[in-house]
């Protein structure tokens, strides 16, 4: 299976603005869980800023509970290019191993979705549907990588290549471009923080006895419940500024990764994992709760903005099975 992700996406990473550090390579817990153990700083430093960093600060600003941060305070991380596995995964006990490709494709995602806002308000989320098709089906162009593949795609929708060079350059659509990688990014570490804090590594052992259907069934409500957790945390953490349900799009586009893998047997997909739409439809219902319950007058445009982008999203799901 091609990438075509890493070298672009280093490249785009660096565009973030992280601070490098020169001692700043993760702790690679064991390198045997990777094919390549990736040390470029640039993805390390992003990856930590979310895992240390963000979680450190929840925990001392009290959004996380002592025993969440007891379970999880000494648990180290791994940056892996592992053949597009476009995965992460959590080793118990130890840490978690991202992999790059997974990381540079849910950056490249956060291009695509603002990109298709600026060029389209009747059609915001044709390029970022143009770019995860690309991956799913492993269309031709690939190795050219995704941020390559998003351009192609606003220039055959009308966009001059003057116009994407200054709409990229654009400190505005940065700064939009950030906060959807970050809310990306934040959703996949407290994800996998949250099966520690869960106690899921118990409950996995408890269930080996289960037949295959009762075991498999037991495994994805596990993943439901780090996927509320998840949102939980966000949405407790983004209360104290606008109440804004953001974290949705971190959900989605993590699931939109999964996806991939989903549609290539070669790959190695978690039947541990519940299906990217029934991932979607959940984590719909959670955020729509949770605007429910915000005193807000935003809240019917939050409400609204949530219901278009799951029908547009369990819509493209729809459209890759059919494919298939």
């Amino acid at each position: 299976m091609k990438s075509g992700l890493l070298p672009t996406a280093t490249f785009a990473l660096l565009s973030l603005g992280a601070v490098i550090h020169p001692i700043s390579a993760a702790v690679h817990f064991d390198s045997s869980l990777c094919e390549v153990v990736v040390t470029d700083p640039a993805f390390n430093d992003i990856v930590r800023e979310f895992y240390h960093d963000k979680a450190r600060q929840l925990a001392d600003d009290g959004l996380l509970s002592n025993d969440f941060w007891q379970k999880n305070k000494d648990l180290v991380f791994s940056v892996c290019d592992n053949g597009a596995m476009y995965d992460s995964f959590l080793v118990h006990g130890k840490g978690v191993v991202f992999d790059a490709q997974m990381v540079g494709f849910l950056y490249a995602q956060s291009r695509a979705l603002v990109a298709g806002r600026y060029i389209s308000a009747e059609f915001p989320f044709a390029v970022h549907a143009k770019l995860v098709t690309a991956f799913v089906r492993q269309a031709p162009g690939l190795d050219a990588g995704p941020l390559a593949i998003i351009e192609q795609t606003l220039l055959e929708r009308g966009a001059s290549e003057a116009f994407v060079t200054g709409m990229t350059a654009d400190p505005d659509f940065i700064r939009r471009e950030r906060t959807l990688f970050a809310q990306a990014m934040y959703f996949l570490v407290m994800h996998e923080r949250c099966h520690v804090a869960l106690d899921h590594r118990a409950r996995r052992g408890r269930i080996k006895q289960l037949d295959d259907a009762a075991r498999t069934t037991a495994e994805q409500q596990m993943e439901f419940e780090a996927d509320r957790c998840a949102l939980d945390i966000i949405n407790a953490d983004e209360s104290r500024y606008d109440n804004s349900p953001i974290a949705y799009f971190g959900v989605l586009m993590t699931v939109a990764t999964q996806s991939i893998v989903a549609n290539h047997p070669e790959l190695p997909a978690q039947t541990s994992h519940p299906s990217p739409g029934a991932r979607i439809s959940a984590a719909t219902d959670s955020v729509l709760a949770y605007i429910a319950g915000q005193d807000s007058d935003i809240a019917p445009y939050y409400d609204a903005t949530v219901r278009g982008t799951a029908d547009y999203f369990l819509g493209l799901l729809a459209e890759l099975r059919a494919h298939d």
